[in-house]
């Protein structure tokens, strides 16, 4: 668990950078599509699969689609707090209370992949079409240059605190802590405080497309970690999440522009 927690605080900061200059490069949809896929989880699943073997490679899976289910919370609340006014500290709170809640909520569900492979798989969309509705804006991916020192710092050491929180809080909340909404507090309110309201949402946008990708990525591990070779397992995994994420980016931008060209 320690060279686990140290990878993350390493990783965790480079994913931050690379979120950072997609944005700038691209906007903040691209760079929350990189920030949604399994950067993290995924490398973590597969060194842990690789020591536990298939059954806990399964088992971790699923708890990893009950927190992508439990980040909904967050990224619904989090842009409607920041639209009726709310600062992002006040919006990221909300907004983690709200995955606190739900995740809470979760552990009521049967064990049931029946259950839990829909919601997870239908969660991105079904946030994008509870999440406000803003006129498109032109917005600037400027920000002071402290910032980003403070915001990779604000990464890594929420990446510590959530893995003290999931040895604290034992193993039935271990799965769901593990896919914290790091992301989202990492990249949404330094674009709030700094770039507006609709500059957050599109960084969540892009985070839902990413996530996509996650849900693909661990059903994927789910149906093939037995009776496959485990490098071929998560080579097809990560194909298949890169694979549906850049397609929904794509339906997405199409959508996006279409809407924009009729108004």
């Amino acid at each position: 668990m320690d060279s686990i927690i140290i990878y993350k605080l390493l990783a965790t900061p480079a994913a931050i950078l690379i979120c950072i200059l997609l944005s700038k490069k691209w906007g903040a949809f691209v760079g929350g599509l990189f920030g949604g896929l399994p950067t993290l989880s995924g490398p973590i699943s597969f060194f842990l699969t690789l020591e536990q073997g298939p059954d806990f490679a399964v088992v971790a899976s699923y708890n990893s689609l009950l927190g992508l289910i439990a980040c909904s919370a967050t990224a619904v609340l989090y842009p409607w707090i920041a639209v009726a006014g709310g600062k992002w500290w006040l919006a990221l709170s909300g907004a983690l209370l709200g995955y606190f809640a739900l995740g809470y909520a979760l552990h009521f569900l049967p064990h049931s992949y029946l259950i839990v492979i829909p919601l997870a798989c239908l969660s991105s969309s079904i946030v994008t079409v509870c999440l406000p509705k803003l006129p498109v804006q032109q917005y600037s991916t400027a920000r002071p240059r402290w910032i980003l020192v403070f915001q990779l710092l604000w990464g890594s050491a929420m990446v510590y605190g959530v893995s003290e929180l999931a040895e604290t809080m034992g193993p039935e909340w271990s799965g769901t802590i593990m896919c914290f909404p790091i992301m989202i507090c990492a990249l949404a309110p330094f674009a709030h405080a700094n770039n507006g309201v609709y500059a957050a949402l599109m960084v969540i946008k892009g985070l839902l497309t990413g996530w996509i990708g996650t849900a693909v990525f661990s059903c994927t591990v789910i149906v093939l970690v037995h009776g496959h070779h485990i490098a071929a397992v998560y080579l097809c995994a990560t194909c298949s999440a890169l694979f549906v994420s850049i397609l929904c980016s794509l339906a997405m931008r199409y959508f996006r522009n279409k809407s924009v060209t009729s108004s």
